[in-house]
């Protein structure tokens, strides 16, 4: 038995100790088994296990999940396995083997299960919270320190402390469940019991100074030649002193598996030999250092004999990763046609090829029970920034029937509290309105409800527009597109637009929806106001689309246009990092201020610029890696590098 005692989480801990295991594992003749309960595990674990993932560190296609317990006739824990953890990974669904909680006899569901794990060959490793009663699993005191896996009562303290992770009345938690018995624990290969907080202290004092005993089932494992503890200073409170002062020389002695393979985790590493514009200005002679998701340090060197991977970017330049707040659909994935998690997740994955490593996914008009399945999907996703979404952008249905563009005109309407309530209480972050359509209160309630609120789609005057921006309305959808136009008696919605100082505005920089001229412009009107925004569709990144059905009409490829039969244009074809490019060669704008408008400024629009859109210590690690033509070469993704070798991209030109 070896107890760790650390400063950091127990069960981040637990992750690199589990991936480390993966890795080590060499058994050609039976597969990696991990085995964790479902009832509750914290999240942490979860999300440092997907951060190795993503950085593809380790993958889960051989590995087989088996649960060492859950409730009976509840499907909570495994739909919190679920959203957490299984729908973000490349485990097969056969290799997943969960217990029937719903089963009539328990006995053949225990004995299938136990024979599943010996058909396996065993557990390989074996994971465990310590309860503050010292239960092992759902063996509770008391229970026999013998036996197989079997059907238990929950104990009152695994009732009460569960039933508040899950936010249930105790009273409707669940009181039994499977667990896995001591023979399964003695056969597994590893175990690692994690120890949190001072409520579990006395239970690790006796579990881990104390005889066995029945009393703390846990006790029973220190016969295990492969356990190991880890736990925080808290639950370590009660240990002797000796007993505390050996535990901590374990850690000390780089028993730590973040140091045992910090070689191959590449969300351990260094940029090097790189130009870096940090969102503010270009510095050279600095590296940057990631660690995990979050940039650790901007650093003019780093230790020679320091234990880091080096990746020498030979010379180019290193920004913060692009941030395009309007994506219908990129590569062939459309949104609105196919909302599913797996085209938000390859949406993304094209997305950074371009160098946008955030974006909004962008609903359009559309009916009430439509938005309501939107708002649901996203809301099944527990951490939409693991795939780069930042949330739902409602464009419409509260917009001009004059100036609705492509949007289906069947569906604008004026909106209704219930629905604003609905919209308010989700993951959308940003809804475009037009303002003449809307009252200010409306206006105010989606301002009030955290929503970014923009003006787009619209046919009101220069006044209506003035007179409904204190209500809320910080943004502007497409400057100059689908918008009364400037005249010289009625300034309309774009003289409103460019002439409130404080106002944000995003722009199609294509030369197809805006001139250059007009591009220039808002660039000289709204310097430090203006987002680069895509407003990309399906056949954007994917030439070989000539013809496609959007929001129930035929969209055509002419030339660089997307335009349906009448010739109204059908959202754009171009790339944020072409956007860039544009705006630099065709407008002249400094490259510092072309990619602060690809990255800072949409950030601060959507009050995230204390995490992203500058390259500083603690913010997180999305960057864009670009040559001196502002060609996207790489990303870095959460802290996941990603090196793209093609010489050039797929561009569109005006």
């Amino acid at each position: 038995m070896r107890i760790i005692i650390t400063n950091e989480s127990v069960y981040e801990w637990a992750a690199y100790y589990t991936v480390k295991c993966i890795l080590d594992y060499s058994d050609k003749d039976k597969p990696f088994v991990l085995s964790f309960p479902l009832r509750y595990i914290n999240k942490s674990y979860y999300q440092k296990l997907l951060s190795f993932y993503n950085d593809n560190i380790v993958s889960f296609k051989n590995i087989h999940i088996v649960s060492s317990g859950e409730y009976i006739d509840s499907n909570i824990s495994q739909k919190y396995l679920e959203d957490n953890f299984l729908k973000f990974i490349d485990i097969p669904k056969e290799n997943v083997h969960l217990f029937d909680s719903n089963v009539v006899n328990r006995k053949e569901e225990a004995k299938r299960m136990a024979n599943l794990i010996k058909e396996l060959g065993n557990i390989t490793l074996l994971i465990d919270n310590l309860a503050e009663d010292g239960s092992f699993l759902l063996n509770t005191p008391s229970s026999s320190l013998e036996g197989s896996i079997r059907d238990k009562k929950i104990s009152e303290i695994i009732r009460s402390y569960e039933s508040k992770k899950f936010n249930m009345p105790i009273e409707m938690f669940p009181r039994e469940g499977f667990t896995l018995g001591f023979e399964e624990a003695f056969n597994a290969k590893y175990i690692l019991v994690m120890a949190n907080g001072y409520e579990v202290s006395d239970a690790l004092a006796h579990c881990v100074e104390g005889a066995i005993s029945q009393f703390y089932p846990t006790s029973v494992l220190q016969e295990h030649k492969k356990l190991i503890i880890v736990a925080d200073e808290e639950s370590s409170s009660d240990l002797k002193v000796k007993t505390y002062k050996y535990a901590k020389s374990l850690e000390s002695k780089s028993l730590h598996p973040k140091e045992l393979i910090k070689g191959l985790y590449k969300s351990y590493y260094a940029l090097t030999n790189i130009k870096i514009f940090d969102g503010e200005k270009f510095i050279d002679g600095h590296c940057i250092v990631i660690e995990n998701n979050v940039i650790k340090s901007v650093e003019k060197e780093i230790d020679v004999d320091a234990v880091i991977t080096r990746i020498d970017l030979g010379g180019k330049i290193v920004a913060p990763g692009y941030i395009d707040l309007q994506v219908n659909g990129i590569g062939g994935y459309d949104i609105n046609a196919t909302p599913t998690v797996e085209t938000l997740k390859n949406t993304n994955e094209v997305c950074q090829r371009y160098g946008c490593t955030s974006y909004l996914p962008t609903v359009i008009t559309n009916s009430d029970e439509y938005m309501l399945k939107i708002i649901d999907l996203f809301n099944s996703i527990e951490d939409l920034s693991v795939i780069g979404v930042l949330g739902i952008h409602f464009e419409g249905p509260y917009i001009s029937h004059e100036k609705r563009g492509i949007h289906n005109e069947k569906f604008i309407r004026e909106p209704n509290m219930e629905m604003i309530e609905k919209i308010n209480a989700s993951k959308c972050v940003m809804v475009t309105v037009a303002p003449e359509m809307v009252s200010g209160e409306v206006i105010e309630a989606f301002a009030m409800g955290g929503k970014v609120v923009s003006v787009g789609h619209t046919n009101g005057t220069y006044n209506e527009i003035k007179e409904k921006i204190p209500y809320g309305i910080t943004f502007a959808t497409h400057l100059f597109n689908a918008m009364r136009p400037w005249g010289s008696r009625e300034p309309g919605a774009v003289g409103a637009v460019l002439e409130t100082k404080d106002m944000y505005a995003g722009l199609i920089c294509d030369g197809v929806h805006c001139d250059f001229a007009s591009v220039e412009l808002a660039y000289k009107l709204k310097t430090g106001h203006i987002c680069i925004v895509t407003d990309a569709i399906a056949p954007a990144a994917a030439p070989e689309i000539k013809e496609y059905i959007w929001a129930g009409k035929k969209i055509h490829r002419d030339g660089n246009r997307l335009i349906d039969d009448n010739g109204t244009l059908g959202g754009s074809a171009i790339t944020i990092s072409q956007s860039v490019r544009n705006v630099v060669n065709e407008v002249g704008a400094t490259v510092e201020e072309a990619l602060k408008m690809a990255s800072l400024y949409p950030a601060k629009v959507m009050g995230i610029d204390d995490k992203y859109g500058r390259i500083k210590e603690g913010y997180i690690a999305d960057l864009v890696i670009l040559d001196e033509k502002l060609v996207v070469k790489g990303v870095v993704f959460k802290g996941n590098y990603k090196e793209y070798n093609y010489d050039h991209e797929w561009v569109t030109h005006a």
